[in-house]
């Protein structure tokens, strides 16, 4: 269906004029049934307005604010013409920003846009993400439109990622995030519904294999005796990972002492805590010996800083925190690389590895899937169980073998 005519034209408020007797001149934007009205610089009293319309305009002062004000309308014309449909919201946010009029079809416009807000929140992780997904989608075809994302490009999109090697999983963390910006300006009426290009192209449904230890392997970590104190750390905080729900390395950082009480600690996910305004359910967690010495061993002396490790300090910008988490794990991991060798461990046992064994273990002694989600803090049980499908091959193999064991 045809869009409903905009128009442009001036509106002089007479409600309320200045101590000279001049009132403002606004902007007016129609597009049936709306109608807003936007401030301009000019003023002018109501016999001045009258001469500023008629044809015959002699007044030099006149002539320049009508001059100003046809400025505008070229300005307000050139930008409906590019907003098909039309929206206030996106009229509005080029009418105001020079640089959102020039580029407000632009796919990288909306994209560094978003990534901005993302950053303004406190969401680094995610504007990171949300940034290489950029950059690779900007390798593949520069200067792309929003006009240009179809089901025919999202294809060849999906084509060239996987001809370059990306795993299934990564191309639908792409394509979810391209996704996420096309809502975004069909949200804003920047592009319409009618083009969604998502309703014929499907995202591919990967899954990475992610491998928790064996328990042979976690009773040797467990036993471990560290030769040196960054040892003694590195394991303290992996195992610490592990026994506390398989707790992020950027959860732990953040804790402070007021998070435990007695045996127990209890915290809110960073990451449910920067997405989400409602329902944040703090995830209490039994702090059995072993979590409680390394605690002891590992927190923090300096009565100045508030938190419960010695990682951070107060007054750190989420950028700079995001960056020493960073910084953290992969000292972490490094470590812990010099400790699988000594201990003639043949899987990797990177931090995430610690919380993949925490739920592993549950899984593996029959503990419900409700309360591996709730340990882990999803929010859904159908990603709880997504997330534990990863960890049956050890099962499988084990039930194989039943197949030709039958004495």
């Amino acid at each position: 269906m045809e869009q409903e005519k905009v128009t442009v034209s001036f509106f002089l408020d007479a409600s309320r004029p200045n101590a000279e007797g001049r009132c403002l001149i606004k902007l007016n934007i129609y597009q049936r049934p709306l109608k807003k009205r936007y401030r301009t610089k000019y003023h002018a009293t109501e016999r001045e307005w009258e001469k500023i319309n008629s044809s015959n305009l002699r007044d030099d002062e006149l002539k320049k604010i009508k001059k100003g004000l046809n400025n505008i309308t070229d300005k307000a014309e050139d930008i409906i013409k590019k907003l098909v449909p039309f929206s206030f919201v996106a009229f509005e946010e080029a009418y105001f920003d020079k640089e959102a009029a020039k580029h407000s079809n632009v796919l990288k416009y909306w994209f560094d846009k978003y990534i901005q807000h993302l950053k303004h929140s406190g969401q680094i992780g995610t504007a990171i993400s949300y940034n290489t997904t950029l950059n690779s989608i900007t390798g593949f075809r520069k200067n792309l439109s929003l006009h240009d994302i179809t089901p025919a490009l999202l294809q060849d999109y999906e084509t060239h990622l996987l001809k370059d090697g990306k795993s299934v999983s990564t191309v639908g963390i792409y394509m979810r995030q391209l996704r996420a910006i096309i809502n975004q300006a069909i949200d804003a009426n920047v592009i319409s519904s009618d083009k969604y290009p998502f309703k014929k192209y499907q995202i591919p449904a990967g899954r990475n294999i992610k491998k928790a230890l064996s328990e042979a392997d976690l009773n040797k970590l467990l036993s471990y005796k560290p030769d040196t104190a960054d040892k003694q750390k590195a394991i303290d905080f992996w195992l610490f990972s592990y026994l506390c729900n398989g707790m992020n390395f950027a959860d732990i950082i953040e804790l402070k002492p007021e998070n435990i009480s007695g045996n127990y600690l209890h915290f809110i996910r960073a990451k449910t805590k920067r997405t989400k305004k409602k329902d944040l359910r703090p995830i209490r967690v039994g702090l059995n010996a072993r979590a409680l010495e390394i605690i002891k061993c590992q927190k923090n002396t300096d009565p100045a800083n508030p938190f419960l490790f010695p990682i951070l300090e107060d007054g750190l910008t989420p950028l700079t925190t995001k960056h020493r988490c960073q910084r953290f794990i992969k000292w972490v991991n490094n470590k812990m690389e010099t400790i699988r060798k000594e201990l003639k461990i043949e899987q990797k046992i990177g931090t995430y590895t610690a919380r993949h064994s925490f739920s592993t273990v549950l899984k593996r002694k029959g503990i419900p899937t409700e309360f591996i989600k709730e340990s882990l803090g999803h929010s859904s049980l159908i990603t709880t169980e997504n997330y534990l499908d990863s960890f049956t091959d050890d099962v499988k193999l084990q039930y194989a073998n039943l197949l030709t064991d039958l004495k």
